[in-house]
């Protein structure tokens, strides 16, 4: 989306899920996309970009907002967070196979067929079993998609 590396990445853990995301420029200034701890305000300014739609979703209050904190991310309990990283090392179809991976693991931790280890435990699996292909076309990458979604699927019991 903003043609960065993996290097140009920071992730921080922030509890109170207020800010959504920030980018910092070269010149040091950061822009941030900040709003109560619910993705539907990101979501629509993601579908009407570069509008700004009205909307009558609850505003954040900062007077009843006093801290926002942040810490680094624990690598060990939130291994997704690795395999993001590692897919967007690996490139190609890579980033393909974890997003299809991820949604349905997702999905079957929510339904309680997976538990919240088990989501990276079958992403990883899928990435290592589907093969990479360094560039993708379109139908590729509707391909990849499929089969990822099918072998993710083998991995839940």
């Amino acid at each position: 989306m903003f043609n960065l590396n993996a290097d140009q990445i920071e992730v921080l853990v922030h509890p109170q899920s207020i800010i959504h995301s920030m980018i910092q420029f070269q010149d040091g200034s950061i822009k941030a996309q900040m709003g109560l701890p619910d993705m539907k305000l990101p979501i629509l300014y993601a579908f009407s970009y570069p509008l700004r739609l009205p909307s009558d979703l609850p505003r954040l209050d900062f007077s009843k907002q006093s801290t926002l904190t942040f810490e680094l991310p624990d690598k060990q309990r939130f291994n997704n967070l690795n395999l993001a990283f590692q897919a967007m090392e690996t490139g190609g179809s890579m980033p393909c196979t974890l997003n299809a991976a991820n949604e349905i693991a997702v999905e079957a931790f929510l339904q309680d067929k997976l538990n919240f280890p088990g989501i990276s435990r079958v992403i990883e699996q899928t990435m290592e079993k589907i093969p990479l292909i360094k560039a993708p076309t379109y139908n590729d990458y509707v391909e990849i998609d499929r089969e990822s979604r099918i072998i993710c699927r083998s991995y839940i019991h």
